[in-house]
């Protein structure tokens, strides 16, 4: 499945962050998350950096103080002109998906709203990104949808394997094709002894058996 990166301020959609990992997981998409991918130690700019080019797409997660993040003297984060902040970390790493040419999808929590007078020139953009909208009552019914919609987007980009290629898909569909053998195979074991008289009579109950057994867990 693909690997997505997830970019966000820890300060305005951390708790969402965690929570949309974790869902993200159970689809079996591949995350890159901080918090859990950069080792105590470890010079996290490689890290990002060499994510970002092993990912298929980012996720830009944006709550309501997105653009107007203050660092610890209170200085706007994203200022707008010509200033610049280069510890912002996550304007790089949108910066850098970019010059990747990575999708950037833009999930809005908590009726989050952007406008392009509010970014600096790079990143204006995101205001008028087609990105997804979650709400925080409906987390995980939103989240659900919104990762069938990202497969649809990825597999149309070519970044991610087809639904109908996936491992996972293919294992039931083998079964079946071994179900409809076994069956098959007892039809024919059970007419047998009509043709041959020396064969017993019970040589169907074996191929019977597995074709049961079979079916029994394709069906559940």
């Amino acid at each position: 499945m693909a690997r997505l990166f997830i970019s966000y301020r820890r300060d305005d959609t951390g708790a969402y962050a965690d929570r949309l990992c974790e869902r993200l997981a159970a689809f079996q998409y591949q995350v890159f998350f901080d918090r859990q991918d950069i080792p105590l130690g470890a010079d996290y700019a490689d890290r990002i950096r060499t994510a970002l080019g092993e990912s298929a797409a980012m996720l830009v997660l944006i709550g309501p103080r997105w653009a107007d993040s203050r660092d610890a003297e209170n200085r706007r984060r994203l200022p707008v002109g010509f200033t610049d902040d280069p510890a912002d970390w996550v304007r790089r790493e949108v910066t850098l998906a970019r010059s990747l040419r990575l999708p950037v999808i833009t999930v809005r929590f908590d009726l989050a709203a952007l406008s392009p007078g509010d970014l600096p020139a790079e990143l204006a953009e995101l205001a008028t990104n087609q990105g997804y909208r979650i709400d925080g009552n409906y987390f995980d019914r939103d989240v659900d949808y919104f990762c069938t919609q990202l497969e649809r987007l990825l597999v149309a980009a070519g970044r991610s394997p087809s639904p109908q290629g996936a491992p996972a898909d293919r294992i039931p569909n083998q079964f079946r094709l071994i179900w409809i053998a076994l069956a098959a195979v007892t039809l024919g074991t059970a007419v047998a002894p009509a043709a041959v008289p020396m064969l017993p009579g019970n040589l169907w109950m074996f191929p019977g058996a597995m074709t049961l057994a079979a079916f029994t867990w394709w069906l559940y």
